[in-house]
């Protein structure tokens, strides 16, 4: 889920430009009209966007967003960034924080924020009382201010109650204390806020083991590394110098997921010697799986041996994502568990990669209160980027006398304003 290469570098926001929905014309495998479509309702993560599909007897319906969802014994989370800051002719402050919220409550829960920015931003105004902001999109804004104190937050993975993200901080300030440079992964519980610690995820004892393999593994790999250098390799002789600055640090970690089973991921903090901040990624370690690991494996793709397909299987429906040739885009496809024999299938849309996760909303049944809230959470999320996207088709009632398969009606709507 929401796989990224590991580096310490720009946030990549879950709010990036998000795909059109395309909803696949019906082919020879496709279901006729006919036959009633699997009663469903579940929640897509795909690419920059979550799709909420609804299907029926009567048709289906999708509508996508750039938003994030988790859920949690039942609730539905949504995360989401903010930022604050300002800049000035010859100084540029900026800060992010992280943000939960139950999507059947109006208060929000913070997740992280770290208070540097807008404290150096409070003491950078104090000694230039004179200085007025300035827009930063202005053609006017100078490109290389003297003072850069910026923050960054990437969110990685959500699994269930568990949110995992990098942080990052520069500090740059002139005339100022000495450059900060730093990074470290943290793993928050999304209803509280609360920063968890491997014992809150694993419990005492499976803590305990993977702290002790991780401090191994790290050790081999700085090992590892020395022997290159000494062996002539240009890229690790570099490395080596950087080496003595690498702590282990038990609470900067995430959680990961190999073959829908939990691993553990350590984010190792350094710094180069000019001050900059790097970061060593232990692999990912296969981890005892936890009792609230149950309800989270149900949500998480599973391969097939060939990687022709991702699927997930339902009592009554099972949703398979086909790659296509160049791996940038899912088809997604609805098929019936009472029709697996037959291969009958319902295309639903064409989404970007990769996949995340799927939650299932049709059990326990979403009630009218939570969909409402759903609706609602879609509806700011999409105005807040600036564009609605939705798909439907729905099937005609079959006739008394036997008709020629109907056409499927496709409605796509790209108004701000629907």
């Amino acid at each position: 889920m929401l796989r990224r290469s590991r580096a310490v570098r720009t946030v990549v926001q879950w709010t990036a430009l998000m795909m059109a929905v395309a909803v696949g014309a019906a082919c020879s495998e496709t279901a006729r009209s006919s036959e009633a479509l699997p009663a469903a309702e579940f929640l897509f993560a795909a690419g920059d966007s979550t799709y909420w599909v609804r299907s029926s007897g009567e048709g289906m319906r999708v509508r996508s967003a750039p938003i994030l969802l988790t859920e949690v014994d039942g609730r539905l989370f949504e995360i989401f960034l903010s930022d604050d800051g300002a800049e000035y002719p010859d100084a540029s402050f900026a800060t992010v924080r992280l943000w939960s919220r139950a999507l059947q409550s109006t208060d929000s829960t913070l997740l992280f924020a770290d208070s540097t920015v807008l404290r150096e931003l409070g003491n950078w105004r104090r000694l230039h009382p004179r200085d007025e902001e300035i827009d930063p999109s202005d053609d006017d804004a100078p490109d290389d201010p003297r003072t850069v104190v910026h923050d960054e937050i990437e969110i990685l993975d959500v699994h269930g109650p568990f949110l995992t993200f990098e942080h990052l901080l520069n500090a740059d300030i002139d005339g100022g204390p000495p450059h900060q440079h730093r990074g470290r992964r943290f793993v928050v519980d999304v209803r509280s806020g609360h920063l968890a610690t491997l014992a809150d995820v694993l419990g005492n004892e499976e803590a305990t083991r993977v702290m002790r393999d991780a401090r191994a593994a790290l050790v081999q790999l700085t090992d590892s590394i020395r022997k290159a250098g000494d062996a002539g390799d240009d890229r690790a002789q570099a490395a080596v110098e950087t080496l003595s600055s690498f702590a282990f640090d038990s609470t900067s970690f995430g959680i990961t997921d190999l073959a829908r089973d939990p691993a553990i991921a350590f984010m190792v903090p350094g710094q180069a010697p000019d001050g900059e901040a790097l970061a060593l990624y232990l692999p990912p370690m296969a981890v005892k799986a936890p009792a609230w690991w149950q309800g989270v494996r149900e949500t998480l793709p599973e391969w097939a041996s060939d990687s022709t397909r991702v699927s997930w299987d339902r009592a009554a429906y099972e949703v398979v994502a086909m790659p296509s040739a160049d791996g940038e885009t899912l088809a997604l496809v609805l098929r019936s568990r009472r029709l697996a024999s037959s291969r009958r299938e319902w295309p639903v849309a064409t989404v970007g990669a990769p996949a995340y996760q799927l939650i299932a909303l049709e059990t326990p049944p979403l009630d009218s209160a939570g969909r409402a809230a759903l609706a609602r959470a879609f509806d700011v999320s999409t105005a807040l980027d600036g564009m609605v996207q939705r798909a439907s088709w729905r099937v005609t009632p079959p006739a008394r006398v036997r008709q020629p398969a109907t056409a499927l009606m496709r409605q796509i709507s790209n108004s701000p304003n629907q």
